[in-house]
């Protein structure tokens, strides 16, 4: 009786790497090739053990090749899954926020939660937010990024306004016509420390030029204007004296003025 006992051999297939199956986190219908088998008398069967479908990362597969006496050898092949897909997101909607008090920025802003997704994993959020957002729009970007480093990303914007009224300081002043025909006054002749959260725009008068028909004490009104459109006013008095209208030198009822 002459009797077999010398095992097959085998070559297992080079190792394979293919990606994840469309919206999926696994690998169907992977070519795994074909190995390389012999035999001193005959072979008989070739087999694996590979899954129907492979998970992310890395599979070993153990070929196993069976002469016809039932003597039997095994090689490894690696089968590594991808993951190319990137994960979604979506952005919460847009912020519209007050300054904090005293302020020309907004801190705490509560920027709300985005929508993400990924066919296997999301590992982390993050954004670019800063700590303190200023006047007007800032554009932020949301990452999302899955286990795998894929990456997606969205905007959102918030909007910071002003709704803080300046403050109008003003200082009551004396102006001496004399001989002209009128006396103008400034911003500098008046404003006494106005002040906003963030920038004065104008300071305006509702009266700014006065003769000698307004001689004595004048009630006028100071508004400032912020750039945000807030608006203060306050009242101040311009007390008109020296008139000689006429210039003779003598200030009587020819110069308008109310003796």
């Amino acid at each position: 009786t002459v009797v077999d006992n010398i095992d097959p051999t085998i070559s297992a297939p080079d190792a394979v790497t293919v990606n994840v199956d469309a919206a999926s986190c696994e690998a169907t219908g992977v070519d795994l090739g074909t190995p390389t088998t012999a035999d001193n008398c005959s072979v008989d069967t070739t087999t694996n053990d590979a899954p129907t479908s492979f998970p992310l990362g890395d599979t070993t597969v153990t070929w196993t090749v069976t002469d016809g006496s039932g003597n039997s050898a095994t090689a490894t092949q690696t089968v590594t899954v991808v993951d190319n897909i990137d994960p979604t997101i979506s952005a919460p909607d847009a912020v519209t926020v007050n300054v904090d008090a005293a302020s020309c920025e907004a801190t705490g802003v509560d920027l709300g939660t985005p929508t993400t997704a990924d066919n296997c994993s999301v590992d982390t959020t993050t954004n670019d937010a800063p700590t303190s957002f200023p006047l007007g729009d800032t554009t932020l970007t949301w990452t999302v990024t899955d286990g795998s480093g894929n990456t997606a990303t969205a905007t959102q914007t918030v909007t910071v306004v002003d709704d803080i009224e300046p403050v109008a300081i003003a200082q009551d002043i004396t102006v001496s016509v004399g001989d002209n025909p009128f006396v103008e006054i400034t911003e500098a002749d008046v404003d006494n420390g106005s002040s906003d959260n963030c920038s004065i725009a104008s300071i305006t008068f509702d009266v700014t030029q006065f003769d000698c028909s307004m001689f004595g004490d004048n009630t006028v009104t100071m508004t400032v204007t912020d750039t945000s459109g807030n608006s203060a006013s306050t009242t101040f008095t311009v007390t008109v004296t020296n008139c000689d209208a006429d210039d003779d030198g003598i200030f009587d009822i020819d110069d308008n003025c109310p003796y």
